[in-house]
């Protein structure tokens, strides 16, 4: 791949991360750094396909790692966070607090097949493809997260 091909790349797949990044962080200032260093992880990545899907699939793959990453970084804001008590996921993961105390209590796995999920709308399929698993997986998996979120929300509404 040429200096040319890293370029269009970035033009073309760069919006689509930060915004990715943007909708899972909900701040854009750190969604604009976690998508940046997406993109120098990819220029310094070795052998990389040339075939665009695969391209996308670690794009999207490395952005949601580092999103994950920052979101466990944060510290809960306040000298007492409160619990969650969200009745779904999508309420759950409503508040970038909640999101940030989620990331603390999933398995980085489950939580990146979620993201990519419910946050992206990737089917299974799709998210299978950028995860380098079988459908099969990404199907128990998301039955085991939400077999976990139920037994998470009952914790936390305790």
């Amino acid at each position: 791949m040429g200096p040319l091909d890293l370029d269009a790349t970035y033009r073309q797949y760069f919006p689509l991360i930060r915004e990715k990044c943007r909708r899972m962080l909900r701040d854009s200032e750190e969604a604009q750094d976690v998508a940046q260093d997406t993109f120098v992880r990819f220029f310094r990545a070795e052998r990389l396909s040339d075939e665009p899907l695969a391209r996308t699939a670690w794009l999207y793959r490395t952005a949601t790692r580092l999103a994950i990453d920052s979101l466990r970084r944060r510290r809960p804001e306040g000298p007492a966070a409160p619990e969650p008590r969200a009745v779904d996921l999508e309420a759950l993961l409503s508040s970038r607090q909640q999101l940030a105390l989620l990331a603390r209590r999933v398995p980085r796995q489950e939580l990146e097949l979620i993201l990519l999920a419910r946050f992206d709308g990737l089917t299974q399929a799709e998210s299978a493809e950028v995860l380098g698993l079988s459908e099969r997986t990404v199907r128990r998996r998301l039955g085991g997260f939400e077999q976990r979120l139920s037994r998470l929300q009952q914790e936390w509404s305790r």
